[in-house]
């Protein structure tokens, strides 16, 4: 009896362990997933990268929908920024892109760490605290297409603004808050294709584009003249538009083979 006993009950315990290494598992917990600063560093004489037209053959990068993200990135950029321009104005060597060193992020990591504390930034709290910013036309408690596409046109024009300031700190050799054409260096992806002259000839760094952006016609370039230069897809200067479309139109045909 004793012994049929103790068979049972290691059969039951084996039965029971069986059933547990057999048991679904619990899913693995999902890792929440921490929101990091991008990067919207450029530097616009060396190395390649050259101008901010389109002519460079750079893709815009979408800007941060919250002003306040918007500006720890700026920050984070202006960071690197100031040092490749101490290193340019100091006539060091400045590497090639692609391998140009970004700031350490534990340099960021206190900007981080707030975006990532639902505390200190709820994004509920936060499109909350947008909503009235963005429904503007009319003011009627829903944000429209039209709405969110201005909302996102005013953030990229502070976006394109600030960076044609700061690349104007480099252009502006005299520092008299004036870019004449003697100062303007072509981009680097124009010198590094003076062989090339599909490259070469294209007008984006030429003084047609230059004369173009100069909407008082005084030779020199302002700021907000600058800004035209650097981005003329987003300028209003009826004269740039006109050459904009020049160059679109002779682009198209070198490409067609004509």
């Amino acid at each position: 009896m004793c012994k049929a006993a103790v068979i049972i009950y290691s059969t039951v315990v084996l039965l029971i362990l069986y059933l547990i290494s057999y048991s679904p598992k619990t899913p693995p917990v999902q890792r929440y997933r921490r929101l990091k600063l991008r990067s919207n560093f450029t530097f616009p004489i060396r190395g390649g990268g050259g101008g901010g037209g389109s002519g460079s053959g750079r893709h815009r990068k979408p800007v941060a929908f919250d002003p306040l993200v918007a500006e720890m990135e700026r920050r984070r950029a202006d960071k690197e920024w100031e040092r490749r321009y101490f290193e340019y104005t100091r006539n060091e060597s400045v590497e090639a892109p692609g391998e140009e060193p970004q700031p350490e992020w534990e340099d960021f990591m206190n900007a981080e760490d707030y975006l990532n504390d639902d505390e200190k930034f709820n994004v509920t709290n936060r499109l909350v605290l947008l909503f009235p910013d963005i429904d503007i036309d009319p003011v009627d408690g829903f944000v429209t297409e039209s709405e969110l596409m201005e909302w996102n046109l005013r953030q990229t024009e502070k976006e394109v603004t600030h960076r044609s300031e700061r690349e104007m700190e480099v252009y502006d050799k005299n520092h008299d808050g004036f870019v004449s054409f003697a100062e303007y260096d072509p981009p680097g992806w124009v010198k590094n294709s003076a062989n090339n002259s599909f490259y070469y000839d294209m007008g984006w760094w030429k003084e047609e584009h230059f004369n173009a952006s100069d909407a008082d016609e005084d030779g020199l370039l302002n700021q907000t003249e600058f800004k035209d230069f650097m981005h003329p897809a987003d300028s209003n200067n009826p004269k740039l538009l006109q050459w904009l479309c020049k160059e679109e139109i002779w682009l198209i045909w070198i490409k067609m083979g004509a």
